[in-house]
């Protein structure tokens, strides 16, 4: 008499056994299961894909004393629930079925989620039966609190569901604050105050629940350890990027005043000069950084590389070009000016670049032989 091969198939969509407990699935046979469900429990106790996998454990037991010709598997998908996820799935239960050939599944999972990949399942092998497995709380507010924060402290659960929240209810503030805040300024009606304060309250809503959604203390704390380490450190690189901030900042108003003095025809011609102006302030502001970059290697690693040094020259050819090009547009917009100028500080610069070029060359190390 031929005996049909029922495999008990948990399903782990968002693959908490790889994430947590390190598990690498698929996972074939009752002790492999028990010891990937052993191994979330270790990681995380209170994860219902545990039960889930002791239920398939529990179902696959059962139909052997039954005398069924059962076994157990587990598949896992990706911690970025979707496609990406459902392929991963699929390619695991191809390797399953494979290597068991059941002729009936009985599947297991352990919510709504992994509802989405039974069709997939189904279309690949005969599903004679579908165990949802729900963990058993208490029926009160205070446990029902407690399993939403606890399932809400896992980062790729709150950008699954708060970071839509929070986006939605920025973009909603932004078009309440926006069109409030133009009529208070144009108008100077100072009782319009309390409907932009309620929009403000409302996008700042927004920004704390994108931030909470995408970890922002976690990230900004480590920003601040690094920065810390780096100043404690005296790292000549922060303190001269420091610097390159605050000579751009001070360049920046300072050239606005000065065209801003001076009288041009068109605020064309007066954004032109805006920007030659800033040309030089924007390249020294690079500069600095570089600087500091070279004099931190050498302090702390002791070496100079020339490829930042020749960056330097690249960057003052490149100044040099932008300068001439700004200077000869000024020429066509502007009558009184000299194009010649203009035309010399770009033949400058590329001459500049192109015998930068050739000893950086020159200068690179010649590769191995393999």
């Amino acid at each position: 008499m031929f005996m049909k091969r029922t495999l008990v198939l948990a399903v782990d969509r968002d693959d908490d056994f790889g994430v947590k407990g390190n598990v690498s699935t698929p996972v074939i046979g009752l002790e492999n299961c028990i010891a990937a469900a052993n191994a979330l429990g270790i990681a995380d106790p209170e994860d219902s894909d545990i039960n889930a996998l002791y239920a398939a454990i529990g179902t696959c037991m059962d139909l052997q004393e039954e005398g069924v010709d059962a076994e157990v598997a587990l598949i896992c998908g990706n911690e970025k629930v979707g496609h990406k996820s459902d392929l991963a799935m699929v390619a695991e239960l191809e390797r399953i079925l494979d290597d068991i050939k059941p002729d009936n599944v009985v599947l297991v999972g352990d919510g709504a989620e992994d509802e989405y990949i039974y069709p997939i399942i189904s279309s690949r092998a005969h599903v004679d039966s579908v165990k949802k497995v729900y963990v058993k709380q208490a029926p009160n507010i205070e446990s029902s609190f407690y399993i939403m924060t606890k399932m809400l402290s896992e980062p790729n659960k709150r950008r699954r569901f708060i970071a839509p929240i929070g986006a939605i209810v920025l973009v909603v503030s932004l078009f309440l604050f926006i069109p409030d805040f133009v009529l208070m300024l144009t108008s100077g009606e100072i009782d319009r105050l309390p409907s932009i304060s309620r929009d403000l309250v409302l996008m700042l809503v927004g920004i704390i629940l994108l931030m909470y959604a995408y970890s922002f203390s976690d990230k900004w704390d480590n920003f601040s350890t690094f920065f810390k380490e780096r100043i404690l450190a005296r790292g000549t690189r922060v303190v001269l990027f420091s610097l390159a901030i605050g000579i751009f900042c001070i360049s920046a108003i300072v050239c606005f005043y000065e065209v801003d003095d001076t009288y041009y025809a068109s605020w064309v011609n007066k954004t032109v000069a805006y920007c030659a102006l800033m040309v030089w302030p924007v390249m020294i502001t690079i500069l600095t950084y570089i600087i500091g970059i070279i004099m931190d290697e050498a302090q702390e690693d002791s070496i100079i590389r020339l490829s930042n040094l020749f960056d330097c020259i690249s960057l003052a050819s490149f100044g040099v070009m932008i300068t001439g090009i700004l200077d000869l547009l000024m020429y066509y917009i502007e009558p009184g000016n000299e194009a010649m100028i203009g035309i010399i500080e770009i033949l400058m610069g590329v001459v500049i670049s192109i015998a930068s070029n050739y000893i950086k060359i020159q200068f690179r190390p010649e590769a191995e032989p393999r």
